[in-house]
């Protein structure tokens, strides 16, 4: 009989074998987070493949090169250490000290290339050196505590065994969606409009510091104090005006292609040229813009109170390429104090939206819908905010761009402020964000399940019920959420997955599962 090699710290291979398997994933995992984080990917026209790889940066001394030098080989790490333990088996240990060096080093490469090209980001070669160096240290650390380090994971799993029975996990699981849900909750106060200023003018077509200026024509503008419901945006796309739908809750509204219509809060005209109202609506430039006469508080005042707002534009660009962004409309103070901006940097369209998550410039993040001013067509745009979620209808009601702040975009965001200055309002970077926060509320819950080792009705219920009652949860609780189908697929997905990654990972030699 072929008896199986014993490890030291009472460990057998193939216990190692798929310990090191988790830490692998765990390792590949926080790279790729860490790396494409906050995942505003897009696809880029400019610069050519061999342009990117032309822009690496080579120099190794530079002062953020330095800064980022310890951080960049610390999260290369525990890939190297579970590549170590993987590939020790053949005992040619530098042998295996190249393979797990090269691929980190080949790793990092790809991940600064595609964030060249993909995020707009600058590639360095001193960032593929430290994150090489930082595999060859996880590398060394296997060599030197592996076997003892994992020999002690598994008595700790032995030792946690009592408490994975139903009776004490289940309501340890409860606690720990309770804190979540707490989270979740308190993460509202991140999303409203308190910390707006009200003594900001409105200007149309440039900043109060007369340096950012925009060029085209709009021919309607107007705000409400309120999110508009979908069937009210079906409404303005329509062609009914702002008043007949809106109400009392327009706190904002102009026609400028009628001179005799009546235009609240007043604009005054600013700049050296005198352009007149036309049916085609208002000509802005550097030479001509619009600004209130003072302070626009009370629309301030009633949008702070509310937290909510509907903006409403028609507009054509008059250059494609403006940047700055060049503003269209804001409620702002000067370049890095505003309460509202909506802008053009290039084709697309930008909104800085100031509240406790964006911080008073609105910038952090601010939201980027591509490809609105492609041409120099009149655009119709209606932008809705529910406290919640930003919502962007550009020419129709069915060409919606939205994003969900609450609860994993507001989190996330909080976590690594510094890391996200901008975000694409596109379907998948959206929803990588909630893809994070689902894989740690539902990945506990799905290793237990793979624990457990029954695959019947019951484990039909655990895949679907916790994702089902938690999206109930946040609509009960977060006001303004709604309750999203969808998110419900993408949680019973997630735990479904984990449950398949989990029932691989512990069901065989190396632990003892539930019988």
């Amino acid at each position: 009989m072929k008896r199986t090699r014993q490890l030291k710290h009472g460990l057998e291979p193939e216990q190692l074998r798929r310990w090191s398997w988790l830490m692998t994933g765990f390792g590949l995992l926080v790279v790729l987070y860490t790396t494409l984080f906050p995942f505003d990917f897009f696809v880029r026209t400019g610069p050519s493949a061999l342009e990117v790889l032309r822009g690496f940066d080579l120099t190794l001394t530079q002062g953020y090169v330095l800064a980022d030098f310890p951080r960049n080989v610390l999260l290369f790490v525990p890939l190297g250490f579970g590549l170590a333990g993987l590939w020790a088996g053949d005992g040619r240990s530098w042998r295996t000290f190249f393979l797990v060096v090269l691929a980190g080093a080949g790793l990092s490469a790809l991940m600064e290339v595609v964030q060249a090209a993909a995020l707009l980001r600058f590639p360095s070669l001193a960032d593929v050196l430290a994150n090489g160096l930082g595999a060859a240290v996880g590398f060394g650390l296997f060599y030197l505590l592996g076997e003892r380090w994992w020999g002690g994971v598994a008595r700790v799993a032995e030792r946690i065994r009592p408490f994975l029975r139903p009776s004490r996990f289940i309501p340890i699981y409860l606690l720990y969606l309770a804190g979540w849900l707490l989270v979740s909750v308190w993460l509202q106060q991140f999303t409203q409009f308190g910390n707006w200023d009200n003594h900001f003018p409105l200007i149309v077509g440039n900043e109060q510091t007369r340096d950012r200026p925009w060029h085209g024509v709009v021919r309607q503008f107007y705000v409400a104090d309120r999110a508009l419901s979908p069937a009210e945006v079906v409404r303005l796309f329509a062609g009914e005006n702002a008043t007949a739908v809106a109400g009392g809750a327009l706190v904002a509204n102009y026609d400028f292609t009628d001179p005799a219509a009546a235009q609240f809060p007043p604009l005054v005209e600013q700049g050296t040229a005198v352009v007149p109202v036309t049916a085609d609506g208002v000509a802005l430039s550097a030479d001509h813009w619009l600004e209130s006469e003072g302070a626009v508080t009370a629309v301030s005042d009633a949008l702070a109170a509310s937290s909510q707002l509907t903006l409403g534009l028609e507009a054509a660009t008059g250059d494609v390429n403006q940047e700055g962004p060049a503003r269209l409309v804001s409620i702002s103070g000067d370049p890095y104090n505003r309460n509202i901006t909506l802008g053009q940097e290039g084709p697309d369209l930008v909104l800085r939206l100031r509240m406790p998550l964006t911080g008073l410039n609105g910038r952090q993040p601010e939201f980027i819908i591509p490809n609105v001013f492609t041409d120099e067509q009149m655009h119709h745009i209606v932008i809705t905010y529910d406290g919640t979620a930003v919502r962007l209808a550009v020419d129709s009601a069915d060409n919606v761009y939205a994003i969900e702040l609450l609860p994993a975009v507001t989190l996330l965001t909080k976590t690594f402020p510094q890391e996200v200055d901008q975000m694409r309002l596109s379907r998948g970077n959206v929803a990588l964000f909630r893809l994070i926060f689902d894989l740690c509320l539902f990945w506990p819950w799905a290793a237990w399940l793979a624990y457990r080792r029954k695959v019947d009705l019951a484990l039909l219920a655990g895949l679907v019920l916790p994702p089902l009652v938690w999206e109930w949860l946040l609509s009960r609780l977060i006001f303004g959420y709604g309750w999203h189908a969808g998110y419900v697929g993408m949680g019973v997905l997630v735990t479904a997955v984990g449950f398949i990654i989990f029932y691989g990972a512990l069901n065989g030699r190396g632990v003892q599962t539930a019988r």
